[in-house]
């Protein structure tokens, strides 16, 4: 299976559809020792004027499912802006960071 976006060298795949929306709102993730890391992409407009649609009921929805997933999976969820199949150099940090850490913890049972 191809992985839809490669952070660091990490491989991030196309979450189950039972995922994606609710009640995690993860799009990709990737399996560590066991435990998931999952992305939420979000368009270039996220963090322009338009913010404003992003808040409220739907952010919070969205946190309480990144928490969720978290509890689940055991790893984080990030919130990730592509831009020609690269992210942030603070984003790649953080997820590499979490990465790591999940190789630190034994590994995760199904």
């Amino acid at each position: 299976m191809t992985p839809l976006l490669v952070i660091g060298d990490i491989p991030f795949y196309d979450a189950p559809s039972e995922i994606e929306g609710s009640p995690y709102w993860v799009d990709l993730w990737t399996d560590v020792n066991g435990y998931k890391i999952g992305l939420q992409i979000k368009p270039e407009t996220y963090r322009s004027a338009n913010l404003s649609i992003y808040m409220g009921k739907a952010k919070s929805s969205e946190e309480r499912g990144h928490q969720a997933f978290r509890r689940d999976f055991g790893g984080k969820v990030f919130l990730v802006t592509p831009k020609n199949g690269t992210v942030s150099k603070e984003a790649e940090q953080k997820i590499i960071a979490e990465r790591d850490l999940l190789l630190k913890l034994p590994p995760k049972q199904p």
